[in-house]
């Protein structure tokens, strides 16, 4: 069973799996922040098994028949949004005050670190670390398993906790 906190706002085009947590103040399922989808109806969004939002974490509605999808064992911190389209795979971590674009897929066991900003539409490789404050430009191709950091972020060395 799954628990929502009594202030969290969840749109009726939200489905949520088993055993998540949604913490206070979480939004979710609202209109896309898109100038061209501002005034229509929001898309949906997926929420896969075993999800943990702790609080103020928003996650944007699509834009298209897709869902914005958040896939099982996901940690979504303090303060973090998933902007609409995203894909979202399984046992990622997103931390506290992380921004991910529109259109982004974080590929399987990523770990997004405090304050990090991925630009829309990018591809985070599966296993990549990407450091506390590090910005992800639209440049920036990513290889699984590897860390990346800086403002723009590069990569600094393999994420051999993975490996």
């Amino acid at each position: 069973m799954s628990y929502i906190h009594p202030t969290a706002l969840i749109g009726p085009n939200v489905s949520i799996g088993e055993n998540c947590y949604i913490g206070p103040y979480c939004i979710i399922g609202y209109t896309a922040e898109h100038k061209e989808f501002w005034n229509r109806e929001p898309g949906s969004v997926s929420i896969g098994d075993n999800v943990v939002l702790t609080g103020h974490v928003t996650i944007d509605a699509s834009t298209g028949d897709q869902p914005t999808f958040i896939g099982d064992d996901v940690w979504m911190l303090k303060h973090s949004h998933v902007g609409h389209d995203c894909f979202i795979h399984s046992k990622v971590t997103i931390s506290c005050g992380v921004k991910v674009g529109g259109h982004t897929i974080v590929r399987y066991k990523c770990n997004l670190g405090l304050n990090a900003v991925i630009h829309q539409k990018q591809d985070i490789a599966i296993g990549c670390m990407i450091g506390m404050g590090a910005v992800v430009t639209k440049k920036l191709i990513t290889e699984a398993f590897k860390k990346y950091a800086g403002n723009p972020a590069k990569e600094i060395g393999d994420n051999a906790i993975y490996k």
